[in-house]
């Protein structure tokens, strides 16, 4: 009888090699070949996926955002219609922030990705629709708050949630680059929050 094969994890494992490879030792050692021996599993195996290196990237991309996701949720109570949007928001700012060695080579890893993007029309493309989707979400929260009068009225979501991702983004290069302690970065983000979510 043919041995079973989940398809759907055994693209989700070459995505992880991807991931580790590129957070410790940067993206492009992260050949077809490479991955294949980080992940354990033969060439053919890694080809019958992905075609081509950008190919494989494209779906590490989306992959690496689902996990991102996954974890964002699981850290609050937060359902799809109800739930405190500024414990959400803070969720988000924990997963966006490199605050652990996980966290460390997922960010290092996107910002391969985002380094490589501009030759690779395939990387474009989803990079932008990930970056449109999560700032029209967190638009989407902070106006639902604004609503249930967890956020001033007078906000410009759409502002808001500009200043609120690219402080995160600018924190998390300090994290990197060793300006700024995990702990002090995240306090620093708490201290946005707590101000964009006054109401008084």
């Amino acid at each position: 009888m043919p041995k079973w094969v989940d398809h759907d994890e055994r693209r989700r494992h070459i995505a992880e090699a991807v991931l580790s490879i590129a957070g410790r030792d940067g993206l492009e050692r992260a050949t077809l070949r490479d991955v294949a021996h980080e992940a354990r599993v033969s060439l053919g195996s890694v080809q019958h996926y992905f075609r081509t290196k950008d190919n494989m990237l494209r779906y590490v991309v989306g992959y690496l955002g689902e996990q991102v996701t996954a974890r964002i949720v699981a850290g609050t109570d937060f359902g799809a219609e109800d739930g405190p949007v500024q414990a959400f928001l803070r969720s988000l700012a924990a997963e966006i922030l490199p605050l652990d060695s996980r966290r460390t080579s997922e960010r290092r890893a996107g910002q391969a990705l985002a380094a490589r993007a501009p030759g690779s029309p395939e990387l474009v493309e989803v990079l932008r629709e990930n970056s449109s989707w999560l700032h029209a979400r967190v638009a989407e929260l902070i106006t639902r708050a604004q609503l249930d009068g967890q956020a001033p009225a007078h906000l410009d979501a759409e502002q808001e949630s500009i200043v609120l991702l690219a402080l995160l983004e600018g924190l998390a290069a300090d994290i990197l680059h060793g300006v700024r302690e995990p702990g002090q970065a995240l306090a620093s983000a708490h201290y946005h929050l707590d101000r964009l979510f006054t109401t008084d």
